[in-house]
């Protein structure tokens, strides 16, 4: 198995671990997706460090991103109230999860 591909697994599985925990309520929104940058920025970091091409670690951070988010999306459907309309609700869940992942910090 090459770096890349264990990388991506081996991330896609801590990334779960992360969303389980949280969706526990055992953390907050910015606590949450604080942790989840600092757990791809140091998988990018370690490739790096590894002479991997960039465009393969710029691909396995773009798709541990999109995991984490899609994780965070389902957990905020979960929490939607029924009057809310849908589209309008995940469209704002995705610009918060965006915006913290970031910024490290609520939008103001």
């Amino acid at each position: 198995m090459d770096k890349l591909s264990f990388a991506k697994g081996l991330g896609k599985k801590i990334l779960t671990s992360q969303y389980d925990y949280f969706k526990d309520g055992n953390s907050d929104d910015l606590e949450h997706v604080t942790n989840i940058k600092r757990i791809i920025v140091a998988i990018s970091d370690y490739l790096k460090s590894e002479d991997v091409p960039v465009d393969g670690i710029n691909a396995i951070t773009e798709s541990l991103k999109k995991t984490s988010k899609d994780l965070f999306l389902t957990s905020c459907l979960l929490n939607k109230d029924e009057g809310e309309d849908e589209d309008e609700f995940m469209e704002d869940s995705e610009n918060w999860f965006d915006y913290i992942y970031e910024h490290g910090e609520y939008p103001r």
